[in-house]
């Protein structure tokens, strides 16, 4: 049987209207845009925003790139102007031939792309004003006089190319027609996000250094793992081999990193990590696309987030080959781990997390307990798997109070002492904790306090002990708070061998 073939013309308007709505933030429409402008080897990227009320309310995007003719431009307007399975270069940011466009008027009504390659200067521009109008896919082609006439084209040198947006539309609803408020406010959070997802371009030592300036500044790159600092705990790169729709092997990186703890962390990584606010809200697998960050801050339902987790970021490396099977979707901020490869990154995981909560569980305490020393709190495990905490009785602190106290004293201690254990403020110490908020004593400033505190003890023992100095001091650094400062054994030692 002979099927008979009717065309089935996609209405204009409507369809344009769809696009409209696929999804972008505004952040992430930027970041499309600049994608298209590294694809075409960009080592400068300028994002342009009016400076006062009184200017034309655009924005562009500028670059110094290869430029197109006037046929490459023409296609490159076109909707959907690549196949989404056809090869591409491997440093290719683009899929779907969707994202100049569908970025560009998820936040305008006017998209116009002017392009110098050769010395020749081309233009092209939709408009969804003259689309409902016209209901057929019209786009407009630009003389010298209306290029001329276009915001910031003066930014477009002699090579390169410029996406010009107009007519907010959206944002003008949202903002109740606070267009330029609403502008200065996406100029400050589209400096953080670019500076993030195009981080490994931005600190890019090599030729394919990219510079990127919102206005006058010119953005420095974070880096979410804090690689360069000597705390940061790093795992070997393991290298996963997978077989795209082609049938030909490609490889996936995967790195794992345990960020320092927040009270290590200078001004500068702070800094470096987009600010400490909400490091829980960032930990999980942090997604790259031809080095381009593409989805960040989630464990993909491997794990859940929680505190003694939050400094875990582990790193995958995906090249553009593999895009349909991790199921990159045309904003380029959703992927889906392919069922093929999920033990083993779920193995990776297990291992980074361990790592965390090892760190967390033992912060404060020496990596390698020794079971002589005796801490304030006790750990003890109660019904099932749960854990309880109560103070140390056995502890040399709490046993140099115990015998200076009367036995009605005593009685009246221990009565308090299991109130405060009974009523540990768990829930608001963790909500704190979770916010960073907990304030922590430096260890530089109570140094004096554990010092006065460890020479009462040890010339009270004295009184009632016959021993070397030398053993009365290792056995109180055996305890807390003592054993937490190191630099104290030589000093005892050398102020009572001195001055006793």
């Amino acid at each position: 049987m002979n099927m008979k073939e009717v065309e089935s013309i996609p209405k204009a308007d409507q369809l344009m209207g769809s696009i409209r709505s696929i999804g972008y933030t505004f952040e992430s429409a930027v970041a499309d845009v600049i994608d298209n402008s590294i694809s075409a080897k960009a080592t400068h990227v300028s994002v342009l925003f009016p400076m006062t009320p009184l200017e034309t309310m655009a924005i562009a995007i500028v670059d110094n790139g290869l430029g197109m003719s006037k046929e490459q431009l023409f296609e490159a307007m076109r909707i959907g102007s690549c196949t989404v399975e056809g090869e591409r270069a491997t440093d290719d940011l683009g899929r779907y031939g969707m994202g100049l466009k569908s970025a560009s008027l998820s936040q305008c009504r006017i998209v116009t792309v002017v392009s110098i390659q050769d010395k020749k200067r081309t233009a092209y521009k939709w408009d969804y004003n003259h689309i409902q109008k016209k209901k057929s896919w019209m786009l407009l082609e630009l003389d010298d006089v209306e290029i001329d006439k276009l915001p910031y084209i003066e930014y477009l040198q002699t090579q390169g190319t410029i996406v010009i947006w107009q007519d907010f539309d959206i944002i003008s609803k949202s903002s109740a027609g606070r267009v330029f408020d609403s502008l200065v406010k996406h100029q400050q959070s589209l400096a953080k996000y670019l500076s993030l997802i195009f981080h490994r371009y931005l600190s890019n030592k090599t030729s394919k250094k990219l510079s990127i300036n919102i206005n006058q500044y010119e953005l420095e790159p974070l880096d979410p793992f804090l690689e360069t600092n000597p705390k940061t705990t790093t795992k070997k790169e393991k290298t996963i081999a997978l077989r795209d729709s082609q049938g030909v092997e490609q490889y996936i990186r995967v790195k794992p990193f345990i960020l320092p703890f927040a009270t290590d962390l200078s001004e500068k990584d702070k800094k470096l990590l987009g600010g400490v606010d909400n490091l829980r809200a960032k930990q999980g697998f942090y997604i790259y696309r031809n080095n381009r960050l593409i989805i960040w801050g989630t464990w993909f339902g491997m794990k859940p987030r929680n505190e003694l987790t939050k400094n875990a970021r582990i790193r995958v490396d995906i090249p553009n080959s593999l895009d349909d099977i991790w199921s990159v979707d045309i904003k380029k901020q959703s992927v889906t781990i392919p069922e093929k490869i999920q033990r083993q990154l779920k193995n990776t995981v297990n291992e980074a997390l361990e790592i965390s909560v090892k760190k967390e569980t033992h912060r404060g305490r020496k990596e390698s307990v020794d079971e002589n020393i005796d801490y304030i709190w006790d750990r003890l495990k109660g019904r099932g798997n749960n854990y309880f905490y109560q103070i140390n009785r056995d502890s040399k602190l709490y046993q140099f109070i115990r015998e200076k106290m009367t036995e009605e004293d005593y009685q009246y201690l221990e009565m308090f002492l299991t109130e405060v254990e009974k009523n540990f403020p768990i829930q608001q110490m963790y909500i704190d904790k979770s916010n960073d908020n907990i304030q922590l004593d430096n260890p530089n400033e109570r140094l004096n306090d554990v010092y006065q505190l460890a020479v009462t003890m040890i010339e009270t023992i004295r009184k009632v002990r016959i021993d070397d100095i030398e053993n009365i001091v290792c056995d109180l650094m055996c305890s807390e708070p003592f054993c937490n400062y190191e630099e104290l054994k030589d000093k005892l030692l050398n102020d009572f061998k001195n001055d006793h």
